[in-house]
């Protein structure tokens, strides 16, 4: 098969590695000079006092006087890892580290929302209002309406006075794909996704199959596991279609370079492309026959406990889904034995960069507290915490997957491998479409399920979306 394999520079370096000092306390270490970089457990974190802000961000204020009489500078975040969420211990320990290294001169109020969806929905209406939190996680769209809303701060002069934070933290394979065509930074990431998906060993052994290595091969492995009781795909049309929408995705990439390029670009001309209109007519036959009858409407909360309580034979997601298939308040006993990691056929990779996290601070000194909480978010701890506790895949140069890790991990190393094995590799539509296009899947994908609605007339409504966004 002939390559279309984007690069994936960073992860070869991650893979490479450079050792994470303290990395058996759980811990990052990145210095800023040779010195602090000899220091083991400690993340050393330089001031972005000096660091300027963009045209886009508003006028500096005065807020100099606050700072001056000694008052705290107060900032405000919003996260839905609360609860049971799998981040919301990793996300619980660096807002306490924030506090602990800047709580003398800033004040962080923290929302806590209880979903993905309810945040995504407060952080739309939060846009319109021009009153977002002055840290927001870009998500399903947010980053690009609050660049259109010109709340978006440019991170430039942050990063650029940070260079170690820069280079080796983030580094410039993911900076460079939160940049825009003007070279303006938009937001931060603290890790990669390459995602495959999952499949229940135990179901695709009863009846003979192994993953695919073709498309046809895939609808025949969803016809043999159908006739023998077992639904085959965890698919969903609520939220952000999710699930779905990353196996349309591969579809659309695997139908050869003229799918990769509508993949891999952003905010493309038209959705009717044959390459589109065929991966929906495949979406319509999954939709109507493989899937299980909450698939329509359904959020990711549905298709997680079809997998992990074994009602679906296959689930489309990233790495970070791992450590619940070992969760025993949610997953059946002994799953995480029983779970495989696939590429999609040809050897297809979701591989991206999510929106990751932007500031929107309206003033140069919230700007300033808002750019230490950004580094927290996505310093070297958090990333380390991500990988052990969530299955991350970390961008950090400063981070060692160890052999020892990995063979404690399996998925999750064949996880990362996949990155050099991949021919192919095609983006997320919730990073390349624009926020109401991938909301538009939702609507009209219990149409085309229905048969009310075709594939070419789904494209069509996807232009449709598109030119709205304009």
């Amino acid at each position: 098969m002939k390559k279309y394999k984007r690069i994936s520079l960073l992860l070869a370096a991650t893979m490479i590695c450079t050792s994470l000092m303290g990395c058996g306390a759980g811990a990052g270490s990145a210095g800023k000079d040779d010195n602090a970089k000899k220091e083991e457990n400690t993340v050393q974190e330089d001031s972005a006092a000096d660091a300027g802000t963009q045209e886009n961000a508003g006028e500096e204020n005065a807020g100099g006087e606050s700072a001056a009489s000694g008052e705290k500078v107060t900032i405000r975040y919003a996260t839905y890892e609360v609860g049971t969420h799998l981040g919301e211990k990793t996300t619980s320990e660096l807002l306490q580290r924030f506090r602990d290294r800047n709580g003398d001169t800033v004040e962080l109020v923290v929302e806590e929302l209880p979903s993905d969806t309810t945040y995504t929905e407060k952080m739309k209406t939060l846009v319109a209002t021009n009153d977002l939190p002055d840290v927001i996680d870009g998500k399903n769209g947010l980053r690009d309406l609050a660049l259109q809303n010109g709340q978006v701060v440019y991170l430039n002069d942050y990063l650029d006075s940070d260079p170690d934070f820069r280079d080796n933290v983030i580094g410039a394979e993911a900076i460079a794909a939160n940049t825009d065509a003007d070279g303006n930074i938009l937001s931060i990431v603290n890790g990669v996704q390459a995602i495959g998906y999952f499949y229940n060993k135990d179901m695709f052994e009863a009846v003979e199959i192994k993953p695919a290595e073709t498309w046809e091969e895939f609808n025949e492995n969803c016809e043999k596991l159908l006739a023998a009781g077992y639904t085959p795909l965890g698919l969903m049309t609520g939220e952000n279609s999710w699930t779905t929408n990353l196996l349309l995705a591969a579809m659309v990439g695997g139908k050869g370079e003229a799918g990769v390029e509508l993949m891999n670009t952003k905010y493309p001309e038209t959705y009717q492309t044959p390459e589109m209109i065929s991966a929906l007519e495949d979406m319509q036959l999954y939709l109507q026959k493989y899937t299980t009858p909450d698939a329509l409407g359904a959020g990711y909360a549905n298709v997680a406990n079809n997998f992990l309580t074994e009602q679906v034979a296959m689930v489309f997601n990233g790495s970070w889904m791992i450590a619940s298939f070992s969760e025993e308040d949610k997953a059946n006993p002994g799953l995480a034995d029983r779970v495989g990691f696939a590429m999609y056929p040809g050897n297809g990779l979701i591989q991206t960069y999510a929106e990751g996290y932007s500031i929107c601070a309206s003033t140069r000194e919230t700007q300033d507290a808002a750019w230490e909480l950004l580094k927290e978010l996505t310093g070297n701890e958090t990333q380390m915490g991500r990988m052990t506790r969530e299955g991350g895949i970390p961008v950090s140069s400063y981070i060692d997957i160890t052999e020892e890790y990995r063979q404690e991990n399996p998925l999750f190393a064949e996880n990362v491998d996949a990155v050099q094995k991949a021919e192919y590799s095609v983006a997320t539509l919730d990073v390349m479409a624009y926020a109401n296009v991938v909301d538009a899947f939702g609507i009209y994908y219990p149409e085309l399920a229905n048969g009310t609605l075709d594939a070419a007339g789904m494209a069509a409504k996807l232009d449709e979306a598109a030119a709205a966004a304009k």
